[in-house]
């Protein structure tokens, strides 16, 4: 039996005209329903039952989408439709039965989709019977500025378990006298690091602040010689992996891009490179610094709260640069 006009089968305060709570017509469109489904069953759930013209004010629905919405709804069990003289009257079933209804429409979706999913592996593994092999990590990550490349060099150097090579050129990612302390625990470790300069920047006569950190490396054990030309930057650890800091051909500004190659063919190609330039190097002219020099690298060591041995050696040998 329909209920009053103006009152829900529930009892319900009734709802102004176009008004729906907004929560509720999301919830049932997250069921499965359509917004349109959605404003006309909450209206027929909200009013018991009304006719095409009443839910279409009360759901915002236009009237001529109202009926075929109705009789969708009707032919899922969510409506029924009236029977009696005049305009067509829709009654709801109830909100037990409408959920009932929703329950079991998305439980019958997940088994079709069960179904296709198992159907699509069948043939997937009819296709393809045999499974790739092992996807391995990507061996090569570009890092795309100054920041990043220090933050990899430095972990790279304290890997480091033997051998470090270096072509050193600018641009760098920091001023001058300002010595890295990863270098430093990587000698300690007794690792072996040889290092080539381009002869024209390490004759400059404006680099010495340049010279005096780089003294400190030497100082502490970096074995160093010449060459004419750098065509880039190079890192070379353990003869497995390496970094590659390769100059725009075309734009100056900005710090180039480097790769991080984790390839030991690279590397040891890379590496006989080295030792090729390495056998006809010249070796280093190791400057006399004057004492500011040294004194702007020995304050940046000092700078450091926790000196390493090879810290210690560095100051000493160091020191007697100027003696």
């Amino acid at each position: 039996m329909a209920a009053p006009q103006g009152r829900s089968d529930t009892g319900d305060r009734e709802l102004e005209p176009n008004s729906l709570p907004e929560p509720l017509v999301r919830g049932f469109q997250d069921l499965g329903l359509s917004p349109y489904e959605s404003r006309v069953l909450l209206a027929l759930l909200q009013r018991g039952s009304a006719n095409s013209v009443e839910l279409s004010k009360r759901s915002g629905v236009p009237r001529t989408a109202v009926y075929p919405v109705l009789q969708g709804l009707g032919m899922r069990g969510m409506a029924d439709r009236v029977a009696g003289p005049g305009p067509a009257v829709w009654a709801s079933p109830g909100r037990d039965q409408v959920m009932q209804r929703l329950k079991a429409a998305e439980e019958e979706r997940l088994r079709q989709h069960r179904d296709r999913a198992d159907g699509v592996r069948q043939l997937l593994d009819r296709t393809f019977p045999e499974e790739p092999p092992d996807v391995a990590l990507p061996f090569v990550h570009i890092l795309p500025g100054a920041r990043q490349m220090k933050g990899t060099y430095e972990e790279l150097l304290r890997s480091a378990d033997s051998e470090v090579m270096m072509f050193t050129r600018a641009p760098y990612t920091w001023s001058f006298p300002n010595p890295n302390h990863a270098v430093l625990e990587m000698l300690e470790r007794d690792v072996d690091v040889r290092v080539l300069y381009e002869a024209r920047e390490w004759d400059d006569l404006s680099a010495e602040p340049f010279r005096a950190e780089m003294a400190v490396y030497h100082a502490a054990g970096v074995k160093a010689r010449l060459v004419e030309h750098l065509a880039l930057k190079l890192v070379i650890v353990d003869r497995s992996v390496a970094l590659v800091n390769m100059l725009h051909p075309v734009a100056v500004d900005g710090y180039p891009t480097t790769l991080h190659i984790e390839h030991p063919g690279f590397a040891g190609l890379a590496a006989t490179a080295f030792d090729q330039l390495w056998d006809d190097a010249q070796p280093l002219r190791e400057p006399r610094l004057d004492d500011g020099a040294v004194d702007g690298a020995l304050e940046a060591l000092d700078g450091d709260p926790a000196p390493v041995e090879g810290d210690t050696v560095a100051r000493r040998r160091l020191r007697r640069t100027t003696d």
